[in-house]
C-alpha cells in the first residue's frame, strides 16, 4: 500500500469506530479481515495513524476546524508527525485509494491555526527561535 492509501484507510478505521461505536481494536481487526490485501506492515501503519489520530483528537480537530474522521487524521499528520501542509497535500491527492485533494476551507482553517500560534508564542520568543516560529508558521 502507498502512504496515501494508509492515510485513506486509517480515515475508514476512525470512520468505522465513530459510526459504529466500537472499540478500535475491534475497528481495526474488523478493517483487515474486509482487506485482506494488506500485509501485517500495512496493517501495523494503519493502526499506528489510527491510534496516534484518536490519541489526539481534540488537538487535531481544533487544528482542522471539524471533528469528521478525516480532519481528525489530518490534524494528528500535522500536530503528531510534523507533517507540514505540502506533504499533506501530496498524502491527499485524490489519486486512486488516497483520499480527497486538501480543499480552500482546510487550507484556510490550518492558516488560520498557524496565526494563533504565531500571535501567542511569538512576541514570547527573540532571535532564532522567533524566526524559526515565524517561517513554520507563514501563511501557506
Amino acid at each position: 500500500m502507498t502512504p496515501a492509501a494508509r492515510v485513506a484507510a486509517a480515515i475508514e478505521v476512525l470512520a468505522a469506530i465513530e459510526q459504529e461505536r466500537r472499540p478500535a481494536a475491534d475497528a481495526l481487526k474488523a478493517w483487515g479481515l474486509t482487506h485482506r490485501f494488506a500485509g501485517s506492515g500495512d496493517r501495523a501503519a494503519i493502526a499506528g495513524l489510527a491510534y496516534d489520530a484518536l490519541r489526539r483528537r481534540a488537538s487535531s480537530a481544533f487544528i482542522m476546524g471539524a471533528d469528521t474522521p478525516r480532519a481528525v487524521v489530518l490534524g494528528m499528520l500535522k500536530r503528531e508527525r510534523g507533517l507540514d501542509i505540502d506533504a499533506i497535500a501530496r498524502l491527499t491527492d485524490g489519486s486512486k485509494y488516497a483520499p480527497e485533494t486538501l480543499s480552500s476551507d482546510e487550507r484556510a482553517w490550518v492558516d488560520g491555526y498557524h496565526a494563533q500560534v504565531a500571535a501567542l508564542i511569538g512576541p514570547q520568543l527573540d532571535g532564532a527561535a522567533a524566526d524559526w516560529l515565524k517561517t513554520e508558521t507563514a501563511p501557506l
